[in-house]
């Protein structure tokens, strides 16, 4: 396993989810941690687990919010954001399933003038995680994408603006070309 993957891991659940809720004081609080956990943290022992999220609340990269109920909150700080965004973000790329689902991924966009900067970067980024043009604003893939899509939205701060991902069955015309950019016949 990576050195960081973990932390790697629980820093894009928090940015992604938002926060995890947390009720540690009983043994059956920390059951129910580890069922809302994502699958992808359910592998890991719940010792490692806690002693990581203690580290990177040392660390200032998450934050504890204790509720009155005695309910705890997980959040990534905007400390914990930055790390993610460097450690993370060059190596975001789509896997690709065993077996295409026959659905198309369009991401579509509409992002003002005024953010072109943004705009070119998430272009850019459309392309380097193997994205194919159909459009200036759609980008298709025939893999699954959006907690990618999300991360992306997050990074480039373009929550205000229009950025989606359309599952679609059918792209027109040019599907061919594209299934044979992706491989796919």
């Amino acid at each position: 396993m990576k050195r960081g993957e973990l932390v790697q891991k629980i820093l894009y659940t928090l940015l992604v989810s938002g926060a995890i809720l947390v009720i540690l004081s009983t043994p059956s609080g920390t059951r129910r941690l580890l069922k809302q956990l994502p699958r992808e943290l359910k592998k890991y022992r719940r010792a490692r687990l806690l002693r990581t999220l203690d580290r990177l609340r040392a660390q200032n990269n998450v934050e504890y919010i204790k509720e009155e109920d005695g309910k705890i909150i997980i959040r990534a700080t905007e400390n914990g954001r930055d790390y993610l965004k460097r450690i993370d973000f060059d190596n975001l790329s789509l896997k690709r399933p065993d077996v295409w689902d026959k659905k198309w991924r369009l991401v579509i966009f509409d992002i003002p003038e005024k953010k072109k900067i943004a705009r070119e970067a998430l272009r850019n980024k459309l392309k380097d995680m193997g994205f194919k043009k159909l459009q200036h604003s759609i980008w298709a893939t025939p893999f699954p994408c959006e907690k990618e899509i999300n991360l992306v939205k997050l990074i480039f701060n373009l929550s205000d603006w229009w950025l989606d991902v359309i599952i679609t069955k059918n792209i027109g015309k040019r599907e061919y070309q594209f299934k044979k950019y992706f491989n796919l016949i």
